[in-house]
């Protein structure tokens, strides 16, 4: 299976229940790469993404992140009707894995003086995720070609790790460093009921003390399969 727009190749299953229901295993993979409509993303981050995800993304930069998922997702399917070209509607659960870089702005104080600072944050995300995927399949014979159209989803991120590995914070006092901590809670707005922030020597890192909302689309599919 490919998705063009988000460039996901995936291999699936599907095993035929009775002429209306099957279930349907997928295993999933992106390679780490920039993602398409990166500017448009970027905007509906940082206007949205406070109310979707607690984060404020006004110093994260979403148009020059790198972004890496394998997961799983299996799915019942329910056929309107049992002969060619038919429509179906899927019930599918998710789990996925982020690998992340994320470029991020931060507040940094040296010798007295404040500084913007880019750099890059690694994440590691891992998320459980329900929804309903409509989409439609087309039979010759033995050879099919399933479309899916769009599928949301909602669930939680069980665990999110982000990590700056920076030499320069090596060089903070201990004073600068918690300025650097409190900085990272306050830019990007963050719940400490919801995350841990700390700096120790070159490392920066935010971990999540429980889990974290999470919403997901699957969009345009294509999948090319055979019937044995």
């Amino acid at each position: 299976m490919l998705s063009p727009v988000s460039k996901i190749w995936s291999v699936q299953y599907e095993l035929k229940i009775n002429d209306r229901l099957s279930f349907n295993n997928t295993l999933f993979y992106r390679k780490q790469s920039s993602i398409p409509f990166a500017d448009e993303l970027d905007k509906v981050a940082k206007s949205r993404g406070l109310g979707i995800t607690g984060v404020d993304f006004t110093y994260i930069f979403i148009d020059k992140s790198q972004i890496g998922i394998k997961g799983y997702s299996p799915e019942l399917r329910y056929y309107f009707k049992s002969k060619k070209h038919p429509w179906f509607i899927g019930g599918f659960a998710q789990f996925e894995q982020f690998d992340m870089t994320v470029p991020a702005s931060f507040l940094v104080r040296y010798d007295g003086s404040i500084a913007n600072v880019e750099l890059p944050v690694d994440f590691d995300i891992s998320t459980t995720s329900g929804g309903i995927l409509i989409g439609k399949k087309f039979v010759f014979n033995r050879v099919s070609l399933d479309v899916v159209l769009v599928g949301p989803h909602f669930g939680s991120a069980k665990k999110v790790d982000a990590q700056i590995n920076e030499p320069l914070l090596n060089r903070l006092s201990d004073a600068d460093q918690e300025f650097l901590r409190q900085g990272v809670i306050e830019r990007f707005k963050l719940d400490e009921s919801y995350f841990n922030v700390g700096v120790l020597g070159e490392q920066a890192r935010i971990n999540a003390k429980q889990k974290v909302p999470y919403f997901g689309i699957r969009g345009l599919g294509f999948n090319l399969g055979y019937s044995f």
